[in-house]
């Protein structure tokens, strides 16, 4: 066990709150242009029809100049599923007349409405007081309004307020797809269950297969089997579910490594740090310095919505890494980014020219039906011979340039497991030395990769 000096920690932490958690004129005015909205749907909605708010404002776990809201439109459950879902946008629509707004898609669609500073998710959803009663994943969002609220008290709040601010400090807050981390409901839970962040951080740094369950409904075996995931926390309005299922196993790492790390020597740097972005002249002198081959795929990105298009440009870049392998190049490593308009996935070669002939190995000459099969099959080689026992031959390579091979699979990508969006852009895609993409719009994304770097 570590020895963690507590005064310190509980130091860091009162020094940092007043950094991150909104003041109480902040919180009234958050408050003050939530009800402004909330009242003008109430005007439009039938009597029948309530009007909620609800994630982290509702729940007092939000943090300084967060400036949004997720306003509910809640049904009876006699509505059709399409009818609730048609009736509440309509309803929004017609109530911020005017406004701004923009359509937006999860399991179901809903709206978004921006208000000065403030935008504000308006979301229908059926009225639920349990979770058998659920017609859609978003109706739990009431219930875990009310459990939350239930459970912690103004301190554990502000804990979980820390709890978020940590986390976004290593990229790993957030459950969208881009990042697959912690959502803030997890990080309300994970407070929930060990009482307090100090107790969670303690309990983190000696995580191994971390499976919790706040609400007791099965054991920590049952959990391992029951969800195949790093990390598994049950939701206690939903026992069949694991709100961490998102959780990478990266994310999950740096949670417990940078856990370990504070309890050595509690810092607000640990909350506070600034994100590095280098210059164009110091990314380029780091690629010359590594002596490798950096190739950049550039393609516009497909029109879908973020959660679809990074886990699909994720599965892209692996699927480039496994055919660069197949060819015999050798990938030192890869990423991926995407600002919406634009996708880019970078790899990084070992070896990036190839001899212009390759060997093929054949069977030992023990095996005569085999080595006669061989023989045959490679009949055109430029060469075959005898190693030792084995029949081997020599071809010619088809490809040896690596920047040629990445522009071959973007021109035919059917086959390599790439996904249908990617595919259809990929035609257009360009490969370029990593040297041409340096520039301002591009530096963040190369800062990543290049100079990633534990403080």
């Amino acid at each position: 066990m570590r020895c963690i000096d507590e005064r310190k920690a509980q130091a860091v932490f009162s020094k940092v709150l007043p950094k991150i958690k909104p003041t109480d004129g902040e919180t009234k005015k958050d408050f003050e242009e939530a009800g402004y909205l909330i009242r003008k749907l109430e005007t439009s909605v039938p009597s029948n029809v309530e009007i909620e708010l609800a994630g982290s404002l509702a729940k007092g776990t939000n943090l300084k100049g967060k400036n949004e809201f997720d306003i509910f439109i809640l049904f009876p459950t006699a509505y059709t599923h399409k009818e609730m879902v048609m009736l509440g946008l309509h309803y929004a629509r017609h109530a911020f007349h005017g406004m701004r707004m923009e359509s937006r898609y999860a399991e179901h669609p809903y709206l978004q409405v921006f208000h000065g500073d403030y935008h504000a998710d308006i979301v229908p959803a059926y009225r639920i007081g349990q979770i058998s009663e659920r017609g859609s994943s978003v109706d739990r969002s009431q219930l875990h309004t009310k459990y939350v609220n239930s459970k912690m008290d103004s301190k554990m709040k502000d804990d979980v307020r820390l709890l978020k601010a940590f986390m976004k400090n290593f990229g790993i807050y957030g459950a969208e797809l881009r990042v697959e981390g912690f959502s803030g409901y997890l990080c309300e839970l994970l407070v929930i269950q060990h009482g307090s962040l100090l107790k969670l951080l303690e309990a983190a740094s000696e995580w191994e297969e971390p499976a919790l369950d706040p609400e007791k409904h099965s054991t920590e075996g049952d959990l391992r089997q029951a969800f195949p995931s790093p990390l598994v926390v049950i939701d206690p309005v939903d026992p069949k579910r694991n709100v961490a299922a998102v959780v990478a196993q990266t994310s999950l790492s740096r949670f417990i490594f940078e856990s370990r790390r504070f309890l050595d020597a509690p810092s607000e740097k640990f909350f506070l740090s600034q994100k590095g972005r280098e210059s164009a002249a110091a990314i380029r002198r780091m690629v010359r310095r590594r002596g490798t081959r950096c190739l950049v795929v550039g393609f516009p990105a497909p029109k879908v919505v973020p959660d679809v298009l990074w886990p699909q440009l994720k599965k892209t870049a692996q699927a480039l890494v496994r055919h660069l392998e197949s060819l015999d190049f050798s990938v030192f490593g890869y990423y991926h980014w995407s600002d919406g308009a634009e996708c880019c996935i970078l790899l990084e070669l070992e070896r990036w020219e190839l001899p212009s002939v390759r060997k093929a190995c054949g069977p030992s000459i023990k095996f005569a039906a085999d080595v006669d099969s061989f023989v045959k099959a490679h009949s055109r080689s430029l060469n075959l011979h005898l190693e030792h026992d084995r029949i081997v031959a020599v071809e010619k390579r088809e490809v040896t340039d690596a920047a040629a091979a990445l522009l071959s699979a973007c021109k035919s990508p059917h086959g390599l497991g790439i996904p249908e969006n990617i595919s259809r852009a990929l035609k257009g895609a360009k490969v370029s030395p990593v040297e041409k993409l340096i520039s301002a719009k591009h530096s963040e994304f190369l800062s990543d990769y290049f100079f990633a770097k534990i403080a």
